[in-house]
């Protein structure tokens, strides 16, 4: 059972279980202190004070938590998580989130492995967490210049997500077709997602409606760009995505 022990573990139980608090423990938790294990390359021995103490020379590295073959850096919002993690020699140390992500910024992390609650943020996000974008919601972003995208069919059908777009959109009597693709855009070493919308109607009920099928965690650190297909030359392309819906 988790027995929260300090408040940024109060944040995450509640952002768990709320979505709309989800924002603020992300704000919270940048500037928070977390922990992460050091693991030494020779044994560690405990003085009568229960003191560790570094033998001179001894260097130390973050160990990997492991999702099937990918590789994450663990880090922990309290001692007694980390220790009950790693069983091995090690040191618990505390640091800050947002400079553990600054040392790190192209790896994905695991906040609170082995534990019942915890977090995953990939590459991605703490990019977004870096430059202070705590809100997962909709943004409007507009290039100035033309942009070269490169679409593709995705090798897995991101079920949950069609699922949430198609009963926003589906209501909407405006929308005559949605189609999902996955992107890749100058600049993000990521792939995105890419919806094409035909719609007759405003733009902004569209982006309001995506903004609601858009909750918890259902992007898993994607991005999803939506773009009104008239007019686009992406259009052709879009249209041979995923269906999401259709009039």
């Amino acid at each position: 059972m988790f027995e929260p022990e300090n408040d940024i573990e109060r944040l995450l139980m509640r952002a768990s279980a709320e979505p709309a608090e989800r924002p603020g423990f992300a704000r919270a938790l940048m500037d928070a202190q977390i922990f992460v294990v050091l693991v030494p390359d020779r044994p560690v021995v405990p003085g009568p004070d229960g003191q560790i103490t570094i033998p001179q020379g001894a260097k130390l590295a973050l160990p990997n938590a492991m999702r099937g073959e990918e590789r994450l850096i663990p880090f922990f919002t309290s001692p007694s998580r980390a220790r009950i993690w790693f069983s091995g020699d090690h040191i618990v140390a505390p640091d800050r989130t947002r400079d553990l992500f600054e040392r790190y910024p192209d790896a994905p992390f695991l906040l609170n492995p082995g534990s019942d609650y915890g977090k995953e943020f990939t590459p991605a996000e703490v990019k977004r967490l870096l430059a202070g974008e705590f809100d997962a919601g909709p943004r409007i972003v507009v290039t100035e210049k033309s942009e070269q995208v490169l679409l593709g069919h995705p090798r897995e059908i991101p079920i949950d997500l069609i699922a949430a777009l198609a009963r926003e959109l589906g209501v909407l009597k405006t929308v005559r077709g949605a189609w999902l693709m996955l992107a890749m855009l100058p600049g993000n070493a990521e792939q995105s997602w890419m919806l094409g919308i035909d719609h007759t109607g405003a733009w902004q009920d569209v982006q309001d409606a995506i903004g609601r099928a858009l909750t918890g965690d259902i992007l898993e650190g994607k991005i999803l760009d939506a773009v009104p297909l008239e007019g686009s030359s992406l259009a052709s392309t879009l249209r041979t995505g995923i269906p999401v819906t259709a009039a």
